[in-house]
């Protein structure tokens, strides 16, 4: 059940829980059919959590079982989804400043930079880690005007809307999780960004022969390694592969799978133990 709204901790006295664990299966019959979730704490008490409606209850039926001197706490209803997303900070990176906040609690950018509203929830991307950071610094860097570009695991489509805003002629963004692919919507209305076209599924379900200019890849050393032959092929004549989210211990291990993947290096970047690289296709 775990700590759910409206849950009642009941506390069993360390010298008493010894015995329930040694007889724990005569503690789940005595507990007959209530919903319950235990565990031992450190200081050997054992803690159980019951409905609120099923407190009085579950106290008697423990007293049965023996335990003597109880003690009771109503728990404090939490949203932990709610807490976690108000301690994330918004993240100023190049021109631009990502921001999971909106309404009152929405960060001003200074001049010259455009503010992106993406909210901490159902995917990846908000900007608050190192990979994500290097994979927009090495976005920015590109010349991207009139460039066709293809975001590979999206996200809340960070790299996407960047890549839109800093002047792409056409963006292509996708991610196996439906979720990612229908948050990146959301965003890219309420952000008003143009010319960005995702869907959810696999790179083989990218319909068409056509390549593109700068593919961009937020994704740890697992994931793309099984997609460089294929992104290869969908990278137009000295296009450019942009990777983020592998680690640099193992970064003479990546180097040496792109060289052999038909990739030469162009440059790399890096924030404490993650590292970010673009890749020159020698595609003809």
């Amino acid at each position: 059940m775990g700590n759910s709204a409206g849950a009642v901790r009941i506390e069993i006295p360390a010298a008493q829980a010894a015995s329930f664990d040694e007889n724990e299966r005569d503690f789940f019959e005595g507990m007959g059919g209530l919903r319950f979730s235990s565990t031992a704490a450190a200081d050997g008490r054992l803690l159980v959590w019951v409905d609120s409606a099923d407190a009085t209850e579950a106290l008697a039926r423990l007293e049965a079982l023996g335990a003597r001197h109880l003690s009771t706490f109503k728990e404090i209803p939490r949203d932990w989804v709610a807490e976690s997303a108000a301690l994330r900070r918004c993240v100023l990176v190049e021109r631009y400043l990502l921001d999971p906040h909106d309404d009152d609690r929405a960060t001003v950018p200074p001049p010259g930079v455009r503010r992106l509203y993406l909210p901490a929830v159902r995917a990846f991307g908000t900007g608050s880690h190192e990979s994500t950071r290097l994979a927009l610094r090495l976005l920015i860097s590109e010349k991207l005007p009139g460039a066709r570009v293809l975001d590979v695991g999206c996200g809340t489509g960070a790299l996407a809307f960047v890549a839109a805003l800093e002047g792409a002629r056409h963006v292509v963004a996708f991610d196996l999780d439906p979720d990612a692919a229908f948050a990146m919507r959301e965003q890219a209305r309420a952000n008003g960004i143009p010319r960005v076209s995702t869907f959810a599924g696999p790179l083989d379900a990218l319909l068409g022969s056509g390549r593109f200019d700068v593919i961009v890849a937020n994704m740890i050393h697992e994931e793309i390694a099984p997609l460089l032959p294929a992104l290869h092929a969908r990278l137009a004549p000295g296009g450019r592969l942009l990777c983020s989210g592998q680690l640099v211990e193992r970064r003479g291990e990546w180097e040496e799978l792109l060289r052999r993947s038909g990739f030469h290096s162009v440059r790399s970047l890096t924030e404490n133990e993650w590292f970010g690289s673009a890749w020159i296709s020698s595609n003809g």
